[in-house]
Formats: structure tokens, sequence, C-alpha cells
């Protein structure tokens, strides 16, 4: 092999090592940046979960709530949206629903569509768009959200649950394993379990 053929070598191989710590630069920074953002986002939940501090009040008799964020809606101030189904079924629905949400029933494994229509003596078509007109969600988002709003809530107010592993939380949430707890925890919050955990033990140091 010629000086210069090793040469050439050297400066191929030096090139493709300053491109190989760019590239693992460039990682390490958006994995900061986006672990960054994650922490924000867990302050923001935080901050307004200590802010309400209510998470396990009873609701107001006769409020259905109809957003997860706590909009509330007197039963006699709800018009019936939906043409296909009757508005005392709606109503009936609506009740059912709101036992379900206030004696956290979202907390049982297996719910489906099909066996939460059973438990409020209705059928899956009705009780379907009845979520998806009032709720304005699918039943799975719907159930999601429900299980997520809990799972942000307690793990501010009690530091035994923080303590648990990922596994023991999921399935006190009602999920069939880690990984869909995990899935829906990110996609509904935009941070991760670990984060909001980590985040909310540091608030409580500060406090």
């Amino acid at each position: 092999m010629t000086y210069k053929t090793e040469k050439k070598i050297l400066y191929i191989s030096i090139s493709i090592l300053f491109i190989g710590l760019l590239v693992l630069l460039y990682l390490y920074k958006k994995s900061k940046n986006s672990e960054k953002r994650h922490r924000e986002i867990a302050q923001k939940l935080i901050h307004s979960i200590e802010e309400k501090n209510n998470a396990f009040t009873e609701p107001e008799p006769n409020v259905v709530i109809t957003e997860i964020s706590d909009k509330k809606i007197p039963f006699n101030q709800i018009e019936s949206k939906s043409k296909s189904i009757p508005e005392d079924v709606v109503q009936f629905i609506l009740k059912g629903l709101e036992n379900f949400e206030t004696k956290q029933q979202f907390l049982k494994k297996g719910i489906t569509l099909s066996s939460l229509a059973k438990t409020l003596k209705t059928n899956s078509a009705y009780l379907s768009d009845v979520i998806n007109t009032y709720k304005e969600k699918n039943f799975a988002s719907y159930l999601n959200d429900l299980r997520i709003n809990y799972a942000l809530t307690r793990l501010v107010h009690d530091k035994k649950f923080r303590s648990y592993k990922l596994s023991v939380i999921s399935e006190e949430l009602g999920y069939n394993n880690e990984q869909a707890f995990s899935i829906a925890f990110k996609k509904k919050t935009g941070t991760t379990l670990s984060i909001y955990i980590k985040e909310v033990e540091k608030s409580h140091n500060q406090n």
C-alpha cells in the first residue's frame, strides 16, 4: 500500500469519525431537548392538579362531567344532540356515565364498550353514540382519558402510589400490561411516567 493510499484512508477514517461524532452530539442534544420539554409538560400538569386540589371530591348533585377537564353542565341544561336516540335515553346513559366516573369503575380491568353498555342497561350503539356526541371522543379515548387523569392526580397526592412498580400502577389502573399503560400515558400527556413522577417528587421536596 502506497503512502498516498494510506493517507487517503486516514482522511476518510477521520471524516467518518467526525461525522459520527456530529451525529452523536445531535442525538444527545435532541434527547436533552426532548427531556426538557417533557419536564416542562410534567410541571404544568402538576401545577394544574395542585391548583384544583379536589381530586377525590364528589361531584355536585345532578351534574354530569362532559369533559375530563372538569367542565360541568347541569342535566336540565343538556340539550339532546342525538337525533337517533330519544332524549330520556340520552339522559339515562349520561347519568350512568356520571356514576361510572364518580365511583371510579373505569379502573376495573377488561372494560369494553359492550360490557359497559350491559352495566348501564343500554346497547352498545346507543352508548357509543352518546360518548362520541357528549364526551366528544370514542370509547377507547374516553376510557383512557379517565384512567390517565386519575393516575396524574393520584400520583401527585399519594406518595405510596408513586413508589409502586410500573406493573403495579398499570394493574391498578385497569391496563392489561405495562406497555399499554406507558403508551396511553405518553399519548395523553406528552410526557413519560418516569419524568412525571420525578417532577412530582421534586415539587414535594421544594414545598
